[in-house]
């Protein structure tokens, strides 16, 4: 009389196999997730940098006239003003975005050498960068 079921050695093979399968597929899967929080980190940081030459065009005197003088533009300045949600500056790699800030630099020329977290508009260099000055911004309501 034959038994329906699975002797033990075949149990232990599919374990096997199925192991296999995991040490062979496990490194590309995190490779794959790690590149793409590394572009939605990427995307994140150019949306507050296109937010943030929003900001400048509609508050002109947030671009300096000269290349002594960069100017600051807080991330939680940004969230107030409606350009950029908050769920982009709260991220992985950006974890308290009360302590980071959009430098605002003039250039004559642009320079050939760009910077990390850096974009280009025209002459203006904007630069996401930590600073801990922004940990104290708070939204003003008008009205």
């Amino acid at each position: 009389m034959k038994e329906n079921g699975f002797t033990l050695v075949e149990i232990l093979a599919v374990l096997v196999l199925l192991g296999l399968i995991a040490l062979v597929t496990f490194p590309s899967v995190s490779r794959s997730i790690r590149d793409a929080r590394k572009d939605r980190d990427s995307v994140n940081i150019d949306t507050v940098l296109n937010a943030a030459y929003d900001f400048a065009q509609q508050n002109i005197s947030y671009l300096p006239v000269t290349t002594e003088e960069p100017k600051k533009i807080c991330a939680q300045q940004l969230i107030c003003a409606g350009l950029v949600k908050e769920e982009v500056v709260r991220d992985n790699i950006i974890e308290d975005y009360a302590s980071h800030a959009i430098t605002v630099t003039y250039y004559a020329t642009k320079p050939e050498t760009e910077k990390e977290n850096s974009k280009f508009f025209g002459n203006y260099q904007f630069t996401f960068v930590e600073d801990s000055s922004c940990a104290t911004y708070v939204c003003t309501t008008v009205g």
